[in-house]
């Protein structure tokens, strides 16, 4: 496990092509795939994605992080571009479920997770949790 240098919280392992999409055009490098990267989840640091000493800054990022933005324009599902204040729209009006919310903004999950959400992972129980705070 790598500490965040920017915060000293400990860090969650990602995976480089994670890294690769969710960094703004201009500041990726050629990167070392064997690179270990981690994400700093806490809300209240500016930093992104680290390995060792490098790292880059939330502001460096292509979308802003769902766990450290609070606004609605926040993304959901990385893939398919839903935010937050889409779900909460589609709660508002009657839905219950993830194919609910789907079929209500027509945006469906496109199982490009593991690059598109800066996590590298589904985010499937970030939308449930969206939908049950919505509530």
């Amino acid at each position: 496990m790598q500490i965040c240098p920017q915060c000293g919280q400990p860090g969650l392992r990602v995976n480089a092509d994670a890294v690769k999409y969710n960094i703004v055009k201009f500041k990726r490098k050629k990167k070392d795939s064997g690179t270990k990267w981690n994400i700093c989840t806490n809300p209240d640091c500016e930093c992104s994605y680290f390995s060792g000493k490098e790292f880059f800054r939330t502001s460096d990022l292509r979308r802003p992080l769902f766990f450290k933005d609070a606004s609605d324009n926040v993304p959901v599902c990385y893939c398919s571009g839903l935010t937050k204040g889409e779900v909460k729209d589609a709660v508002r009006n009657g839905c219950k479920t993830i194919k609910d919310v789907q079929k209500y903004t027509k945006k469906s999950m496109s199982g490009h997770c593991e690059t598109r959400n800066p996590l590298g992972k589904c985010c499937r129980n970030v939308f449930l949790r969206t939908i049950s705070t919505s509530v």
